[in-house]
């Protein structure tokens, strides 16, 4: 009760900053949004920190940072009206996670395999995006052997 009393006044805080004109906490700038676009064009291609998204995911982002890109422009003088800054946040949020998820798929994982006919074993490298597919494919194939032989 006392946490949700805490959670309550918080928000109630935020929201009265928020009405008083101020920019929201943790809310790009222009500049920064600028550099985080760049940044995310560049990390999505093949090979990079975002390389594993999925197509969809790929989409939702370039969307989303368009969508903001749209808001940056049209903005009176630079400034964002309150419920901008609030869709501004939302959408910050749907790219923010949407590229945590990419770059867990992309993230390198080694492992050490015994070689047949060899003592020393050697180091298999995938990102975590592949090992997902090949256990799908191993899946399915299992699955379809089961089936064949019925």
């Amino acid at each position: 009760m006392k946490w949700g009393l805490v959670w309550v006044a918080g928000l109630a805080m935020a929201a009265g900053s928020a009405m008083a004109g101020d920019a929201i906490q943790g809310l790009w700038t222009h500049p920064q949004f600028e550099t985080q676009r760049t940044q995310v064009a560049k990390e999505m291609t093949a090979g990079g920190k975002y390389g594993e998204m999925s197509a969809a995911d790929q989409k939702k982002v370039n969307e989303t940072l368009e969508r903001m890109e749209q808001r940056w422009q049209s903005a009176a003088n630079g400034q964002l009206t309150d419920a901008e800054q609030v869709a501004m946040v939302n959408d910050q949020e749907v790219v923010v996670t949407a590229l945590d998820k990419g770059a867990a798929d992309s993230r390198v994982v080694c492992e050490r395999v015994a070689q047949i006919g060899s003592n020393l074993p050697k180091n298999v490298c995938k990102t975590v995006a592949q090992r997902k597919r090949e256990m799908i494919e191993a899946q399915n194939a299992a699955q379809a052997g089961k089936v064949e032989t019925n």
